[in-house]
């Protein structure tokens, strides 16, 4: 199963079909979203696929470096009042083909909203890094939560391990995606 849901606003009809044509043979399901007045335009895309097929199996490396150029020309375009991106890839993981709909194993979610180009394009090129690594990263996270939960009492700490979504956001500072919580 491999779905792409693209939403965006303040596209020009030329640039989605751009994306779609990279896309075509996948299935893909298109929003029009409401403005963000802060940015002149907003594209958010999420692949969900499933969670046994790595990602660049998926959508091959050259497919992507050429969405990776695409996203840079519709940034280039909007100047200075910039560009909301966000990633979002959902794995999942069926239980009975017959009787219940897919469940979600993880979600993972790049923001990336810098309005400076230097700092938007190096974000945008380093995601496939972080993407080669998410399993390595969800281990190490993992590990982490498991230590934390089993020196404490706190309940709410132990129902927020359960949770499934990841959130990245890149630093400019030191040039990394940091997960936030």
């Amino acid at each position: 199963m491999f779905q792409i849901l693209i939403n965006y606003s303040g596209l020009s009809l030329g640039e989605t079909e751009v994306i779609n044509n990279l896309f075509e043979g996948y299935n893909i399901y298109q929003f029009n979203i409401d403005n963000d007045f802060e940015f002149a335009s907003i594209l958010e895309i999420e692949f969900i696929k499933d969670d046994e097929i790595p990602f660049f199996d998926i959508i091959s490396i050259e497919k992507w470096s050429f969405l990776i150029e695409i996203i840079k020309n519709i940034k280039k375009r909007r100047g200075k009042k910039g560009l909301r991106f966000k990633l979002i890839i959902t794995e999942i993981f069926k239980i009975d083909k017959e009787h219940q709909q897919p469940k979600i194993l993880r979600r993972v979610v790049f923001i990336l909203n810098q309005k400076s180009d230097i700092d938007f394009i190096k974000g945008l090129e380093r995601i496939e890094i972080s993407i080669e690594n998410l399993d390595e990263i969800y281990r190490f996270h993992e590990i982490k939560e498991e230590k934390i939960t089993n020196n404490s009492f706190d309940k709410h700490k132990v129902q927020d391990s359960q949770n499934n979504t990841r959130f990245f956001i890149f630093n400019e500072d030191i040039r990394k995606w940091t997960m936030i919580k």
